[in-house]
């Protein structure tokens, strides 16, 4: 892993992740990145670059139209993986060893929740 960072955005994954995206511009590719989600894959950068456009752009007054059905959902989705990725209880997954526990990883992914939790906050149920 090419990570020259800690932020959701500051490694190899992340940054082909985004490039994708935007190439594409399909706001679906988010719900595709947090549906296919799958930890024994280990794709947790490209799902982190997912979850930092819901935080980001996850304001109902910002996110694009055709896809805020999804919104709600997406951010449940997405808290639900940071926290399980922080968890240092959850052996199964190998997120916290990929980033040798770092407590700056781990902060940096519990702001990101806290960020996401404040968007669904946004978002009429």
């Amino acid at each position: 892993m090419g990570a020259w960072s800690y932020e959701a955005w500051s490694n190899d994954e992340a940054a082909d992740w985004f490039q994708c995206f935007w190439k594409g511009g399909d706001f679906s590719l988010i719900a595709k990145e947090l549906d296919q989600f799958d930890p024994a894959e280990e794709r947790f950068d490209s799902v982190r670059a997912a979850a930092y456009l819901l935080q980001s752009l996850g304001d109902p007054y910002i996110w694009p139209a055709d896809h805020l059905d999804a919104l709600r959902p997406n951010l449940l989705k997405a808290i639900d993986i940071r926290e399980k990725m922080i968890d240092p209880s959850n052996d199964s997954w190998a997120f916290l060893e990929a980033y040798g526990s770092s407590p700056a990883v781990v902060a940096e992914v519990g702001g990101q929740i806290t960020a996401l939790r404040r968007r669904l906050e946004l978002v009429v149920s």
